[in-house]
Formats: structure tokens, C-alpha cells, sequence
């Protein structure tokens, strides 16, 4: 029988309200684990202003691997993903008009109407109709205030919360004029089952239906948007055919298990001139770096030339700013290996739809661990040492490695326990992530009426994981934006700082 003709209705009316005590599955799993993350999750449950429904349940299907690992590590508060949007209005926006809207979109996007519930001891991704909505207004908090907090908050049923605070930075000043009330918009999603183009997607497709909203415009729910992804993916196709053609080639997968434990091995080469700080409680903090489009437009000008995707260019800097930084400290290597975790966009695999409006959403980030490298003197063989990174990153793509990893990774590193991650601080097995260059624009801009969005920051909280930092690239509407999410404690805050200079002032010499 084909998945979708097999969902099953599960339950009428369940009420989902705080006040009625009813907590989702994967907040009642936190009483047993201690009553103090208990009693937190509750506050904060009953605390938050929900916009309510009558709730239907639906199983979709069983949860994926991915999703699953996702949901142990958000109960712990860990790799969790927050985006930051920056909206500028006309007039005022009142709380019951971004209620309004948030409810029209949820309507629209079947993905934002998913929970993840156990049922018979198996983790079952569900459709919950008409659920409760997690917003807030935030008042008398700064946005990074907002943004700690929110960051240290259970998710309701949903899957996904906002929190909007009055204020903000205008990435576009010269629109202040037009729109001069400003809002930032925060977004958070449950990772395994959203990545951050989806959460784009979503936030493009909000802005249209709030400058509806804002004109008297009726908004119609019984247009669909968005595609969600079932276990018929291709995806999930090319993991089983690549787990079939690794079992049937022992020798391939013993020489896969032995490049990942290579790559994989080693402490972070930050710490042998910058060891971890002493006594600081493993947390997030963020460093932002406006960027200089020409730059990043003569960069990426003598990418092409050379033939190297930023991506590779991008991870030279970031290798040889690393170098320099250590050897000026006191390290007396020629040269070190770095690990690289390379965040890869899997929507590669998929067939391209040219409607953006049938974006498959779901969480379809992979991931490539590669290593390389790099001498002291790396700046003068700058355009070289991206040639390899380019070479080996491409070479890792042609031979299957997203879906290589996915199945060797867990066979070297055995499962990832979140609880013991959280512990204290993690082993580490890159130097540090990159996320993929991607320019926004084209999956988040409306030019609307009322409103427009006029920033993007995305927020990715990596403490209590396996590497010390995650560096993102992106652009939107012409400003690019350079974001360092470190780990407080293994990497101090003016370790960061002097990093993320270094990089910006390495950008400008690669690029006179």
C-alpha cells in the first residue's frame, strides 16, 4: 500500500494547550532525566502566549535516523538553529496581525503543522491539524537578549516557536525612509526536520502573507505551498543503494572507514596555541562581519578565473588565517593538517523545480569531513592550497561521499550520545564547519507594500558537539555577512575575535 494512502488517524481532539497539562512527547521524556529541566520546560510552556487550536493527529510516517538523533540533542538544547530576520513595515504591526499571519502560514505549509511523537516505542513523524501556534511579542529585552533566551526554550508541539522584538539593525538604512518600523523577527524550527533553505522559503512566502494581511487582502489557506519529503526521496533511495554497493566491496569500506578515522583523529590545531578556557560553561556566542560585496564579488571573480567554487576558497582563508594565527603564537610546525566539516545542500541529488513554491522542505543538509594540509607560508601559495581543498572536495562528491559518511561515520565514531556530550566538552573532530556560500535573496525576497525584509542572520548553536566553531557565508539583497558561531567553552571570546579579523583582513590581501 503506498505511505500516503496508509496515514492513519490517530486521536479527534486532543488538546494541546499548556493548561491543560498536556506535554508533548518529546518534553514528557525530559521529567525522566530530572525535574529540574522538567519544571524549566514547563515554565517556559505555560509562560508563552500560544495561539490556539483543536488538534487532529495524523501519522505521516516513522522518523528518519537523522531526525531522530536531531530530537535527543533539542532536548538538551543542543544543535538547535535559529534564523534572524530583520522586517521593515510602512506603519505599526500589532500583535494580532502577526498572529493573524503566522496562522495563514502554518495553514499553507504542511511541514510546519509536523511533530515527532512515539507510538507503540517508535518514534512517528505526525501531522497535528489546527495546533497551538508559539509566538511572542518579546518587550523590554534587547535582541540578543531575546535571542539568549529563546535559545535556552523548549519547543511546543509544533516544532517551531517566534519570538519578535521591536527594534533592530536595518541591513538596508536607505529603506528607513519608506519603512521605518522595524521588527526582528526570530524563527526557530526543529533542525532534523527544517534546514535553514527551507526556513527561508518559509519566511518569504510569511512576508507575502503579511503585506496581504497588512492591505485587507483575504488570504486563501487552500493554496499549498512547499513539498514535503517521504520516504520515497531520493535520498533515502541513493543511502540504500550506496550501503548495498559498500557491503558488497568490503575493501572499499575498510579503506572508507580508514580515510574517515584519518580525517577524524586529531584535537583542533587552535588549541596548541589557544587551549580551551578553564571553568566556562559550554554555550553559543555569535561574531557577524558585514562583509564588503565588492569583495566578495572580486573573490568570487577569481574563483571562477581559477576555476575553485568559493566554497574551497572561502575554507583556504579560513585554513591559512588559522596557520598564521598559531604560528605568530608560538607554534613551531611548517605546516598542519585541518579537518574540515563541510556542510553539503543534498537537494543536488534532487530533480531541479524550477517553482519555488514546490521547494522540498525538510532537513536535506549532509555533511563531508575532508582533510588538507596547510603550510605556514600559505599565503604566498594562497590560489595552490584552495586548488587542493577544490580538488578533494569535488572528488568526494563524485564518489557518493554525503551518503558514504552517513553510513562509515557511525561505524568509526560509534552513536553520538547527547546526554554525555552535554556533559562537559565535547572530543572534537574538525578544526571547524563550513556552511555552504549561498545567496538568499533569490528564496527570501518579496517586495512587498507593507513590508520587506531587509536582513538575514542565521544563528546555528553548536555547543556539546564535535567541533569548536562553524563559520557561514551568505548574501542578501547585496550584503554579505561572514558569521562565527563558536563554543564558549573551547574557544575564548578573544580567540573569536582576533580569528574573524584575521579572515577579513586576509579576504582584503587575496583580493587587492
Amino acid at each position: 500500500m503506498a505511505l500516503r494512502t496508509a496515514i492513519t488517524t490517530i486521536g479527534n481532539t486532543l488538546p494541546r494547550s499548556a493548561a491543560a497539562g498536556v506535554v508533548p512527547w518529546h518534553l514528557s521524556h525530559t521529567k525522566r532525566r530530572g525535574n529540574q529541566l522538567y519544571e524549566a520546560f514547563i515554565k517556559h510552556f505555560s509562560s508563552n502566549e500560544l495561539i490556539h487550536g483543536t488538534s487532529e493527529w495524523q501519522i505521516i510516517r516513522p522518523a528518519t535516523p537523522e531526525e531522530t538523533s536531531y530530537e535527543k540533542f533539542h532536548r538538551n538544547y543542543a544543535r538547535q538553529a535559529i534564523g534572524g530576520f530583520i522586517f521593515n513595515s510602512r506603519t505599526a504591526i500589532g500583535e494580532e496581525l502577526w498572529s493573524k499571519s503566522l496562522r495563514h502560514l502554518s495553514n499553507k505549509i504542511q511541514a510546519l503543522r509536523l511533530c515527532l511523537q512515539e507510538r507503540e516505542e517508535k518514534l512517528m513523524l505526525c501531522e497535528v491539524k489546527n495546533h497551538d501556534i508559539d509566538f511572542k511579542m518579546v518587550e523590554n529585552k534587547t535582541v540578543l537578549e531575546a535571542l539568549d533566551d529563546m535559545q535556552n526554550e523548549g519547543l511546543d508541539n509544533s516544532f517551531w516557536s517566534v519570538r519578535i522584538v521591536p527594534g533592530g539593525v536595518c541591513g538596508i538604512p536607505e529603506i528607513r525612509e519608506e519603512f521605518p518600523h522595524q521588527y526582528t523577527f526570530y524563527l526557530k524550527t526543529h533542525h532534523g526536520l527544517m534546514d535553514g533553505i527551507s526556513m527561508v522559503f518559509l519566511i518569504r512566502v510569511f512576508t507575502e502573507i503579511l503585506d496581504d494581511v497588512l492591505s485587507g487582502k483575504i488570504v486563501n489557506d487552500d493554496v499549498k505551498l512547499g513539498k514535503l519529503t517521504l520516504f520515497d526521496d531520493p535520498l533515502q533511495i541513493k543511502i540504500k543503494e550506496t550501503q548495498q554497493a559498500l557491503e558488497s566491496d568490503q575493501i572499499r569500506l575498510k579503506e572508507e572507514k580508514e580515510r574517515m578515522l584519518t580525517v577524524t583523529k586529531k584535537q583542533p590545531i587552535l588549541y596548541s596555541a589557544f587551549p580551551k578556557p578553564k571553568g566556562i560553561q559550554s554555550t553559543t556566542k555569535h561574531i557577524v562581519k558585514v562583509v564588503d560585496t565588492s569583495k566578495v564579488n572580486a573573490f568570487y571573480k577569481s574563483c571562477k578565473l581559477k576555476k575553485i567554487n568559493m566554497t574551497a576558497g572561502f575554507e583556504a582563508l579560513f585554513n591559512t588565517a588559522l596557520v598564521e594565527m598559531v604560528s605568530d603564537a608560538g607554534a613551531a610546525q611548517d605546516g598542519f593538517q585541518i579537518n574540515i566539516r563541510q556542510i553539503v545542500n543534498m537537494r543536488r541529488y534532487f530533480k531541479v523545480e524550477k517553482d519555488l513554491n514546490k521547494l522540498h522542505i525538510g532537513n536535506f543538509l549532509g555533511g563531508m569531513q575532508q582533510g588538507t594540509f596547510c603550510r605556514k607560508l600559505a599565503r604566498k601559495n594562497f590560489w595552490e592550497h584552495a586548488q587542493g581543498i577544490h580538488n578533494n572536495f569535488h572528488s568526494l562528491l563524485k564518489n557518493n561521499g554525503p551518503f558514504i559518511e552517513l553510513i562509515v561515520r557511525p561505524q568509526v565514531q560509534g552513536p553520538l550520545d547527547p546526554l554525555e556530550l552535554a556533559k562537559g566538552p565535547s572530543r572534537d573532530y574538525s578544526d571547524y564547519a563550513f556552511s555552504n556560500v549561498l545567496d538568499l535573496t533569490p528564496f527570501a525576497f518579496y517586495e512587498g507594500k507593507h513590508v520587506q525584509i531587509t536582513d538575514i542572520i542565521s544563528y546555528n548553536f553548536i555547543h556539546n558537539y564535535l567541533h569548536p566553531m562553524l563559520f557561514q557565508l551568505a548574501t542578501y539583497r547585496g550584503l554579505g555577512q561572514l558569521t562565527c558561531s563558536y563554543d564558549t567553552a573551547k574557544v575564548a571570546h578573544d580567540t573569536a575575535h582576533e580569528l574573524m579579523d584575521r579572515i577579513i583582513n586576509l579576504l582584503d590581501f587575496v583580493t587587492k
